[in-house]
């Protein structure tokens, strides 16, 4: 059935439509353009007159954690090395239950800021995959892992890191070429993965196909422990690895040398960019005009919810224009229209998911409603500068996702909210209780991956 959305604008990577009309079928775009001109719309066509509304594509988080969601608030001023560190303890004591508590609060706080895709790493299995495809979502799941033999979430299951692998290869199988979940490995990082797992994880996605997210250069610790290790800085210690000849997410990547920037740009290597996260820790700031003006594949990040507090891409927008401007003085450095095109179009692109991020036909009918009539938006005349500097994920009004009718003025059509929230909160009493049993910081520690 034909669904027709009629709104006050339309914003999609350098174009911009006022009295808009888009219509879709079948989870894909088949008309833009201004309301009228599209043609007589069919008496069996599903319509939605949204005045008051402007139409977004959704947005893409290019690199976090989502279960980490019950970890958030902790660990607030700590320094990366003594954060991760009390992150780390405080997994072990996650359950599956846990787990997937925390990745559906994560599903419920991205779709409801206007989220529609996302790159993660951490645990994962059949049955989460599947509550993400239940919800409606797109998602990279990257299986995280330090070395063969560790079990990262021993509360979870009893597989090893390469039995997990091996479980990815079959998801793979199962799902990368139908467009809604994308499995990944997830070694962690240069510095917490042995030489010879890394160079295993390289060679069997070279074998198999299926793409790598890890972490590269986040903290000046990261690059001081590479440089004693190897005489080589991180992402040139993983380019002799040989990482770079298989498709690979790079997030953080905030001490890149000039070099390597070139070189992640001409070998297609997927940059994240987390500025809320990198601040929060005290890592620093990416160069992110760089990287753009290299022309690399780059996606927006918020990071994990232990290191962000948030996961609402609008936060991450601004301040991704903004901070460059300030650090270089120049108020030109990253536009506003820059970061909307990473956050929506190159970001979905550089994740694996092309086909959405772009409010154009043939594309996938990723949508999301924004509310222009509160008093944060008026005037709104320059529509691209109220969605970077001004809008929230607070104004999201409604989501389609391939098609599929998803959030709606603050309702969620695809998940239980007052289910999910009752059970993330228990989790998350559990989770700081067991803590606190086991001698740690209840109040300042949680779960892993940064």
């Amino acid at each position: 059935m034909e669904t027709v959305l009629y709104a006050d604008a339309l914003v999609t990577a350098g174009k911009i439509v006022k009295n808009a009309e888009i219509r879709f079928a079948d989870g894909k775009i088949t008309a833009v353009g201004k309301r009228g001109e599209l043609g007589p719309v069919a008496a069996t066509s599903e319509v939605h007159d949204l005045a008051g509304r402007i139409l977004i594509p959704g947005l893409t988080n290019g690199h976090t954690h989502s279960a980490m969601t019950l970890l958030r608030g902790v660990s607030d001023d700590y320094g990366f090395m003594p954060w991760l560190s009390e992150v780390q303890a405080l997994e072990q004591h996650l359950t599956h239950d846990d787990i997937r508590a925390g990745l559906e609060l994560a599903l419920l706080e991205m779709i409801g800021s206007g989220t529609v895709a996302f790159a993660d790493m951490y645990y994962w299995d059949a049955a989460l995959l599947e509550v993400v495809a239940d919800s409606g979502m797109r998602v990279a799941a990257a299986f995280a892992s330090v070395a063969p033999e560790v079990i990262m979430f021993p509360g979870a299951t009893a597989l090893s890191a390469r039995e997990e692998m091996d479980l990815a290869d079959q998801l793979a199988a199962e799902h990368n070429s139908k467009g809604q979940i994308l499995v990944n490995y997830g070694p962690h990082a240069p510095y917490s993965v042995p030489r010879d797992f890394f160079v295993e994880v390289i060679e069997r996605s070279k074998r198999t196909g299926v793409p790598i997210h890890t972490h590269i250069a986040e903290s000046p610790a990261e690059t001081e422990t590479m440089l004693e290790r190897s005489g080589q800085h991180p992402a040139s210690y993983l380019e002799s690895l040989g990482l770079f000849e298989t498709k690979v997410l790079a997030a953080h990547c905030v001490y890149l040398q000039d070099a390597e920037i070139t070189m992640f740009a001409k070998q297609g290597v997927a940059l994240s960019h987390n500025p809320v996260s990198n601040l929060k820790l005290g890592n620093g700031v990416a160069r992110l005009p760089e990287w753009l003006a290299a022309d690399a594949a780059v996606s927006l990040g918020t990071d994990s919810v232990a290191s962000n507090n948030s996961l609402d891409l609008f936060e991450e927008m601004k301040l991704a224009a903004i901070l460059h401007r300030g650090v270089r003085t120049d108020p030109t450095a990253v536009t506003a229209a820059q970061v909307f095109e990473v956050a929506t179009k190159r970001g979905a692109a550089a994740i694996g998911f092309p086909e959405s991020g772009q409010l154009e036909v043939g594309k996938n009918a990723d949508i999301v409603a924004l509310d222009v009539t509160g008093v944060n938006a008026i005037p709104h005349e320059s529509l691209l500068s109220h969605i970077v500097f001004a809008a929230s994920g607070r104004d999201v009004a409604e989501v389609w996702i391939g098609g599929r009718h998803v959030f709606s003025e603050g309702e969620y059509l695809t998940l239980d909210a007052a289910d999910i929230k009752q059970r993330a909160a228990a989790s998350a009493k559990r989770l700081r209780q067991a803590a606190a049993a086991a001698g740690g910081t209840a109040g300042s520690a949680a779960a892993e991956t940064v």
